[in-house]
């Protein structure tokens, strides 16, 4: 998806309603959204860690 953005350039990072935009401003809309999934990304991790060190009694992973 970022190779995409990256070929078109600029113009896909145009918000709706902007004369220049590409493909009706979609591409800009769901590159907000993979910023959002992204944000969250760390859960998976701290969950993990907190299974190691309540439910299996491991020492705290070193970051």
């Amino acid at each position: 998806f970022r190779l995409l953005m990256e070929i078109i350039g600029q113009q896909a990072y145009l918000q709706r309603g902007s004369a220049e935009s590409i493909l009706k401003s979609r591409l800009e809309m769901m590159y907000r959204s993979l910023l959002i999934l992204t944000f969250g990304g760390g859960t998976n991790e701290v969950q993990r860690d907190l299974i190691g060190m309540f439910g299996l009694g491991l020492p705290r992973a070193t970051r």
